[in-house]
């Protein structure tokens, strides 16, 4: 099978289906099983009624630069041949996951499927000319409705693993918010804070507004504990680590992949303190002069990153182990089933692999 399709493009004049692409039918393996999606127009149900045309075939059936005995020539850059330009590879050929395991003898993931996808995509639209795709971001993520804008820039960094943006940040967020809070009921317990208005620069300049902003999250909904996600930057491309608040609590979990103290970010750490101070006196509950200030702050033994660009996939992580912990509070020394010294390839993947799928899905490109 040979992939030919953009998103949105049509099959015999109807939209494709949801989640799937359009491919033409070279030969059949298996010329009896049923087509995934059977064709109105050309009365076709099996696989082997579609050799020679295209059909309708889902995303999660597909694999990407399945090896074939064409040599790549993808060599300035070193880059794999699964995630080669399609200028480079004319058609890219793809297969079934059945197909695959007849000649390999076994069923083996491909890791990096939905990056390849994505790659493919974006090298037949205009991204790399400097256009840009947004991602709609509903209010009840951050509290304020906006499209949140990624470009070239942001979609390298998901393909060759580079330092994330908060465009980034904030799709993986509403990726969270989409297909774990919300069909598990978990935005009654947890909600996000928006890095774009948080970050270290904004607190900086505009501590105000970064209280204002954090306090109205914190009362708009005061009828239970939560626990507030905060991914903080240290400005300007910085540094990413992970402020989980509990307001009512009055408790603060510090996640940083390089396992510094949060009193490297006194300005932070004020902004946290004084929002948690306002809501303890919008919500009237009287506390001794002396214990005013006893917010506690607690350092957790996170996971630790090995090199200078993996803390924002640390921080994603951090957020996504919590959530399928279903906790809101988060033991010092980590949760025992994601405890490690450091996360391993597989797992960093495996958030790259998350953020392409959701893209894919989005039809935002």
């Amino acid at each position: 099978m040979n992939v030919h399709n953009n998103l949105g493009e049509l099959l015999h004049t109807k939209p494709l289906p949801t989640g799937s692409l359009k491919v033409s039918v070279d030969i059949a393996l298996e010329k009896d099983a049923l087509l995934p999606h059977p064709d109105d127009v050309s009365d076709a149900t099996l696989l082997g009624d579609a050799i020679g045309s295209f059909v309708a075939w889902p995303t999660d059936l597909i694999i990407v630069g399945y090896e074939t005995p064409t040599k790549s020539k993808a060599k300035d850059k070193g880059i794999a041949r699964e995630i080669e330009s399609v200028a480079s590879q004319k058609e890219i050929p793809v297969a079934k996951k059945t197909e695959i395991s007849k000649r390999t003898g076994a069923k083996k993931k491909n890791p990096s499927k939905y990056r390849a996808c994505l790659h493919t995509y974006l090298e037949t639209t205009d991204i790399s000319d400097g256009c840009v795709r947004l991602i709609p971001m509903d209010g009840a993520i951050f509290g304020f409705e906006y499209a949140e804008p990624l470009g070239k820039e942001d979609f390298d960094q998901i393909l060759y693993h580079t330092q994330l943006s908060v465009g980034v940040i904030n799709t993986y967020m509403r990726y969270l918010y989409d297909k774990l809070m919300g069909p598990r009921g978990l935005e009654q317990r947890f909600s996000f804070l928006n890095p774009m208005k948080t970050n270290l620069t904004e607190m900086i300049r505009k501590p105000d507004e970064v209280r204002t902003y954090v306090v109205e999250r914190f009362m708009a909904d005061t009828d239970r504990e939560k626990l507030f996600f905060l991914p903080f930057n240290t400005g300007d491309g910085g540094h990413w680590l992970l402020v989980a608040i509990n307001p009512f609590k009055e408790i603060v979990y510090y996640l940083d992949s390089l396992h510094n103290d949060w009193t490297t970010y006194p300005a932070m750490k004020t902004i946290v303190d004084t929002s948690i101070q306002t809501v303890r006196a919008q919500r009237k509950i009287q506390v001794p002069k002396r214990k005013a200030n006893n917010i506690t702050w607690n350092r957790v033994e996170c996971p630790r990153q090995r090199n200078n660009i993996d803390c924002g996939y640390y921080t994603l992580r951090f957020m996504k182990e919590t959530l399928l912990m279903d906790r809101t509070d988060i033991p010092s020394d980590y949760f025992d089933e994601y405890r490690c010294a450091y996360y391993s390839k597989d797992q960093l993947d495996e958030i790259k692999e998350e953020l392409c799928q959701f893209i894919i899905e989005l039809q935002a490109l």
